[in-house]
């Protein structure tokens, strides 16, 4: 029941929904790289998730540009919305069906997380695990779009809980569980990276609970990393080619011959390590490793990043934490308040089982800390499911009222911001209205809300309206138009409804002071919280 719920609350509320920045372009590539095996477009992101959301596509016999000199550039976002846009079906349809499978991998997700906190702590705690999952905001908005942060977290829990599975009971199919997972993790996010320290951590405790020999582990550690490896260039398979090292006579031959040493940035340790092998060994550009040397680059360049009213390209090693405070329901924050007091109080010792929910989160939200890409709660997700246990565990050991109780208000919490769930704020930072002030970006503006943009102007008979937008979608398609606010605001432009993006009204990728001229006004509506719209025309000035 709870799952039914869950998904029927993000299907009704993500049909509302225009494309996030990233999706058309996501999804386009998942579409070619199914008919080619050519992957090419922003090789930071692995193709699994990429391809689960094109599957739904191949029944509707869709045209992939590949024709467009967007592909061979490639230019990302036109080719999406060449994509996205003209094609043999309504761009809503497109749309909607990719996202399908997204909702699908968090349904999944729900359900491990139920039935392994039901194996572990009991049918009480697996429930309550479900409940506070399925009514989170945060959990509905992110596990509806056409991204690959919710199948990362799908896998990597997956991968840790057959890891544990192994190291207690020492089945061979949970080890071969684990390396398929973790491979399966890392080829759909780089980041699940993060497993690997975990397993050595997990199996480092275990070794201290039964006093065996870390010899044991050791063998195991590397047939799970070998098993990964494979099963991640499985997902690759269509250019294993370009892993065979290529002589200097064939690179002579063809000049058009990308190499990996020609290819990634030495500045980064992984860079470095990567134009190493491709001198030696002779490589050329594969997707994967063209892919871990972007993700180092872009974190060694940094991201624009908004906390606070603060700017940054380095960000903040609090960024997340504030994120994830000030985005949480305030019921989940209270239950965990309450859980962490009465352990501390009890001084319990946590038993392996609860390591093997504590040290992903230790592990994931160090290494998130550090980093310096600071730009949404969503790369947290894969913590989410061991949050989630840890809470239902916690809570099962309440009298049921209180349980029961506290499920309730996250349930109404989530109901209330209803169906703008990327937007979510608690109350204590005075909720969506108040979130630009905290965050910006993926955490309340994607450029998602250009359909509910153009129901408002259709209300009040409004035919065009000044924009400034955040976001890749075609607004015209939207049946949205008209002349970009102008900066100063100033010029006949001006003299109209502005729709504004809060990304770009308080500041993000554009400067603070571009904008603040509309800041200092009140708006006429908050269009999903993400965009804000301010009557500038003569009488309504």
């Amino acid at each position: 029941m709870l799952l039914t719920v869950l998904a029927v609350v993000q299907v009704l509320s993500i049909r509302r929904e225009s494309q996030t920045w990233d999706e058309a372009f996501e999804i386009a590539s998942g579409y070619r790289y199914l008919f080619t095996g050519d992957y090419r477009i922003s090789l930071e992101q692995p193709p699994l998730g990429r391809i689960l959301s094109a599957l739904p596509l191949l029944f509707l016999h869709l045209r992939a540009p590949v024709d467009q000199p967007s592909w061979h550039e490639p230019k990302e976002v036109e080719f999406g919305r060449e994509f996205l846009y003209h094609n043999r079906v309504a761009a809503g349809v497109i749309l909607f069906w990719a996202r399908v499978p997204t909702i699908a991998v968090t349904l999944c997700l729900g359900l491990a997380l139920a039935g392994w906190t039901r194996a572990q702590f009991g049918a009480a705690a697996g429930l309550l695990a479900l409940a506070a999952f399925s009514f989170d905001p945060n959990v509905i908005a992110y596990g509806r779009y056409a991204k690959n942060d919710m199948l990362a977290a799908l896998m990597s829990f997956l991968a840790c809980t057959a890891w544990a599975a192994y190291l207690v009971r020492g089945k061979r199919s949970a080890l071969w569980l684990t390396g398929i997972w973790l491979g399966l993790a890392v080829a759909s996010k780089f980041s699940a990276g993060f497993l690997l320290p975990v397993f050595l951590i997990l199996a480092l405790a275990r070794h201290r609970f039964q006093h065996g020999s870390l010899r044991d582990w050791a063998p195991a550690l590397a047939r799970v990393f070998a098993i990964a490896c494979v099963v991640t260039l499985l997902v690759y398979a269509p250019q294993t080619q370009l892993l065979v090292p290529v002589t200097r006579a064939t690179r002579l031959a063809d000049p058009t011959m990308h190499m990996l040493r020609d290819t990634v940035d030495a500045r980064t340790t992984t860079g470095w390590i990567l134009r190493w092998m491709g001198s030696h060994l002779g490589l050329r550009a594969h997707p994967l490793l063209v892919g871990l040397s972007q993700v180092a680059q872009h974190n060694f360049l940094g991201h624009p990043a908004y906390l606070l009213g603060m700017f940054s390209d380095r960000g903040w090693w609090y960024y997340f934490p504030v994120a994830w405070a000030v985005k949480t329901p305030l019921a989940t924050l209270a239950a965990a308040g309450v859980a962490l007091a009465a352990a501390l109080w009890k001084r319990q010792g946590a038993g392996f089982t609860h390591l093997v929910l504590l040290v992903p989160i230790a592990v994931f939200v160090g290494m998130s800390m550090i980093t310096h890409i600071d730009i949404g709660l969503r790369h947290l997700l894969p913590i989410f499911p061991f949050l989630f246990a840890l809470l239902g565990a916690a809570m099962s050991q309440w009298r049921w009222p209180y349980a029961a109780a506290a499920c309730l208000l996250i349930a109404a919490e989530s109901l209330a911001v209803y169906p703008n769930y990327l937007a979510f704020f608690n109350a204590a930072v005075g909720g969506p209205a108040n979130g630009p002030h905290y965050l910006l970006d993926s955490n309340i503006d994607w450029g998602q809300d250009l359909i509910k943009l153009k129901s408002w102007m259709d209300a009040r008979g409004v035919k065009q309206v000044c924009i400034a937008y955040f976001g890749s979608a075609d607004w015209s398609y939207y049946g949205v138009d008209g002349p970009p606010v102008q900066p100063d605001g100033t010029g006949p432009e001006t003299d109209c409804y502005a729709a504004v993006s809060v990304t770009l009204l308080y500041g993000l990728y554009v400067g603070p002071e571009r904008y603040a001229w509309l800041r200092s006004r009140n708006p006429v509506a908050r269009i999903g919280y993400s965009i804000y719209v301010y009557d500038l025309r003569a009488h309504g000035k």
